[in-house]
């Protein structure tokens, strides 16, 4: 079997289909099954169980594996997850056990298939500054000061517009993306972070806004601005209601993530997780969320929240397989619930 490429090689799904059909003959006693490529992995869906490989973030593909599983009829799910992605794979089991559907998760260690346990996943970093002495200035700027993973930043209509990075100090530095932020600063130097973010915070609110024309920053973390909005509705006020971040860091503010948001009513926690477009990761996402440690009490109830026309049905089949409660709704069924 031919030893795993560079992730973005343009062999690279040759390579997996080849790996695939071998693992499944080998491991499997299937034989003579086409592999069925998707973005980023693969798959071989006999009766008896699918076998997919999860190539590009496997924590997220997941919800494709799932998905394909669900829509073959398959009696079982086996993932396998390349030695590239050791560290992640623990987690990768974990979100696996969340679903009634019989999953294994396996790293393939050189051509060998190694069973992998689930890990808890790990509580969110403290911050390692005193972010009073910074989150002054965000406020008063017009943005609002957003912790995560013990990264602070500012954001308008949850588009990030300041982040406080360390160089040789801690600095806040103003800009919409790492891009921007250096960009601002070659142009600006080290002028004073609140004029300089007030006027970012100023340009940005005038296009974060339904009624602003199109433009790049009203197409930048849709899913944060769903958020957003939903946190100055009539319906968040029911209950006491905050923002919280994903389980994993973020990535760029480019990738697909969906923003979290939990509500206390009657004692009970209520976890909501916005998305756009047809992001079967966010599904996977909410589900281990859910099971967090970093939740107070238990969440008695998952809503996941897409906008009307991204409503697929494998979406619904979906959550009905959840152990915990989940439903799908749409952003303008939110003020009926």
């Amino acid at each position: 079997m031919t030893e795993p490429g560079t992730v973005g090689d343009s062999r690279r799904p040759a390579l997996i289909s080849s790996a695939l059909r071998s693992l499944a003959r080998e491991y499997r006693d299937v034989v003579d099954v086409p592999v069925i490529p998707f973005p980023g992995g693969a798959g071989i869906h006999d009766p008896s169980g699918s076998f997919v490989w999860l190539d590009e973030q496997p924590e997220r593909l997941l919800g494709a594996a799932i998905a394909l599983h669900l829509r073959k009829g398959t009696d079982r799910l086996d993932v396998v997850i390349p030695e590239i992605h050791r560290a992640i794979a623990p987690a990768v089991a974990r979100r696996a056990a969340q679903w009634d559907i019989g999953a294994d998760v396996f790293l393939l260690e050189g051509k060998t298939l190694a069973h992998v346990d689930p890990a808890a996943a790990e509580l969110e970093r403290e911050c390692d500054f005193d972010v009073e002495a910074f989150r002054p200035v965000i406020v008063e700027a017009g943005a609002e000061a957003v912790i995560e993973h013990g990264v602070l930043t500012g954001e308008v209509a949850g588009l990030e517009v300041c982040r406080l990075v360390f160089e040789d100090d801690w600095r806040l530095r103003v800009g919409v993306g790492s891009q921007d932020r250096e960009a601002f600063h070659m142009l600006h130097g080290d002028a004073p972070a609140l004029g300089s973010l007030l006027k970012v915070v100023e340009f940005v609110q005038a296009y974060r806004q339904p009624s602003a024309d199109p433009h790049p920053l009203n197409r930048l973390s849709p899913e944060r601005w769903m958020r957003s909005s939903f946190l100055l509705t009539n319906l968040a006020a029911r209950g006491t209601t905050t923002q919280m971040p994903g389980v994993l860091p973020r990535g760029s503010m480019a990738d697909a993530s969906p923003a979290f948001a939990v509500t206390e009513r009657d004692g009970n926690r209520v976890l909501y997780a916005f998305t756009t477009g047809t992001d079967l990761g966010a599904v996977v996402d909410a589900a281990d969320h859910a099971e967090w440690s970093a939740h107070e009490t238990e969440v008695r109830e998952i809503i996941i929240v897409v906008k009307g026309n991204n409503r697929l049905p494998v979406l619904d089949v979906m959550t009905q397989r959840s152990v915990r409660p989940m439903r799908m709704v749409s952003q303008d069924e939110l003020v009926s619930l």
